[in-house]
């Protein structure tokens, strides 16, 4: 009978010639699994916050018509462009969105929100896999302070989530081509950035192209390229599959091109103009810009760093670009800080036993964290709107408002189809002349007057303090409703005038 033996420990008493073994080194996992669910509880933190973004609000009011009636092909809102054909880019997670509404409230859709942000912030930890831990925490810290920023309840979200599988997929060895060719399918679906993720792989193969140039001293068709290509191929598949069965039948592959069309429009828009850096977000992308340069400059690689390059191009064109960019950024800034190696791992038993209790926490504040009041509404007209309600002004057709976009947003959420809205923040959507008479309106340029007599505006819903209220005061239009921030003004002439 043969005897078992036993299970070999780590010798920590002394060894040969009385010197004390040096102990088994301990496991990094358990550490690495606690970090990985803290980023995890931070990002459920930043998402379940209470919902206030005014694109939010056309997208929740867009699902409840996809809901009712399906998706709309022309559109429902504006009375400016109602009729006029349209394409939601991102009707499935509008039809999300208003399913969550229906099943669980606006509660629902704020442990939606949280629930989503916990999942982009755990991918990006996981996005730095392979790195030291100091850089990881490093990296991924800075992302979630600036997407604390910008990580709101839009589908851009759902968009950047995408976009962060993208990246953990290519910088595997192997493997991956049906996830990447699933992520395209429904990528198409909730949001139109998804040619990021083709432009990533595309930039990763031409990167790992230069790199196996510059080691053999030739141009190949090396491993790395083709895994990378394979990559590009079953993500472009993914897309067009999605695109063409779809109920716009192939439009919303052509709709990035349509809305780079309107770069004329969009340059007069906060969101898409070039960043200031004014702002600490803005500000603490720059710090991470920087440490992806130094990164770079440390242990150069192309195939890392070219796809980067290009997404912070895009960021320093536009401001909305740089949570895309971060998402980039985080695997080269951890990779390629220069911090010590590893961090005190203490006991791996009680590491994992905390990371255990954070995963719990994590899921128990994401399911049970928000609490009423979950909507702020402080910056919409909600007063005004109810004064105009109840004088029987709106909603429906017989009177025409004019107000900012914000408000347009406001409106369609609150009324649905029957929204008196002017305007909205839908700028793909919108006809040129549109926009440009309502840019002159923001700008209180000398054209007001006849802006609001092309459009036959009976009412004017602006913010109080403003040229445009005090130009039409001046000219005799009278008040119908004021408050401390916003007026409602009326044409003299107008029989809804009193």
């Amino acid at each position: 009978m043969t005897a078992t033996a036993a299970p070999a420990r780590a010798e920590t008493g002394p060894g040969p010639g009385g010197r004390s073994a040096p102990a088994a080194p301990a496991d990094p996992a358990p550490l690495e699994r606690l970090l990985g669910w803290c980023t995890a509880l931070v990002g459920v933190g930043i998402g379940g916050g209470v919902l206030a973004d005014n694109s939010f609000l056309t997208h929740l009011a867009t699902g409840r018509v996809i809901l009712d009636s399906g998706v709309p092909h022309h559109d429902v809102f504006a009375w400016t462009s109602r009729g006029a054909p349209v394409v939601v880019q991102s009707w499935l997670a509008s039809a999300l969105y208003a399913g969550v509404e229906e099943l669980a409230g606006l509660g629902g859709l704020r442990t939606l929100f949280a629930a989503t942000v916990g999942l982009l912030a755990w991918l990006l930890w996981r996005s730095t896999a392979g790195a030291g831990l100091p850089g990881r925490v490093v990296a991924v810290a800075l992302v979630c302070a600036i997407g604390s920023r910008y990580w709101t309840e839009r589908p851009l979200l759902l968009g950047l989530v995408a976009l962060t599988l993208v990246v953990i997929v290519e910088r595997r060895d192997e493997g991956g081509v049906g996830v990447l060719a699933l992520v395209g399918a429904l990528w198409i679906k909730v949001h139109g950035s998804w040619p990021l993720g083709v432009v990533w792989l595309a930039a990763a193969a031409v990167g790992a192209a230069v790199d196996t140039r510059e080691a053999e001293g030739r141009w190949s068709l090396s491993a790395p390229v083709e895994r990378r290509l394979r990559g590009l191929g079953a993500l472009a598949a993914g897309v067009v599959v999605g695109g063409l069965v779809d109920p716009y039948a192939g439009r919303l592959l052509v709709f990035p091109l349509a809305l780079l069309g309107r770069g004329e429009i969009l340059a007069r828009v906060a969101e898409w103009r070039a960043p200031t850096f004014t702002s600490t977000p803005e500000r603490l992308f720059l710090v991470l810009a920087a440490a992806g340069v130094v990164a770079l400059v440390r242990r150069p690689r192309w195939r890392e760093g070219l796809p980067v390059l290009v997404l912070v191009g895009a960021a320093l064109m536009s401001r909305r670009n740089i949570p895309v960019a971060c998402v980039g950024l985080a695997p080269l800034v951890a990779r390629g800080l220069p911090l010590p190696a590893g961090l005190p791992l203490g006991s791996s038993r009680l590491v994992g036993r905390a990371a255990t209790v954070v995963a719990v926490a994590a899921v128990i504040l994401a399911l049970v964290g928000p609490r009423p009041p979950h909507l702020a509404l402080d910056a919409y007209p909600v007063e005004a709107v109810d004064a105009l309600e109840t004088a029987g002004l709106v909603p429906g057709d017989t009177v025409r408002l004019a107000h900012t976009d914000r408000v347009g947003n406001y409106l369609e959420f609150r009324f649905g189809p029957t929204a008196p809205a002017f305007v909205d923040d839908r700028y793909e959507l919108h006809s040129a002349e549109l926009m440009d008479d309502y840019l002159s309106l923001v700008d209180a340029d000398p054209r007001w007057e006849t802006v609001l007599g092309r459009w036959g505006i009976d009412a004017l819903l602006w913010e109080d303090d403003t040229a445009l209220v005090a130009l039409a005061r001046s000219a005799g239009w009278r008040e119908l409703y004021r408050d401390e921030r916003w007026v409602v003004l009326c044409r003299p002439d107008d029989p809804i005038c009193p």
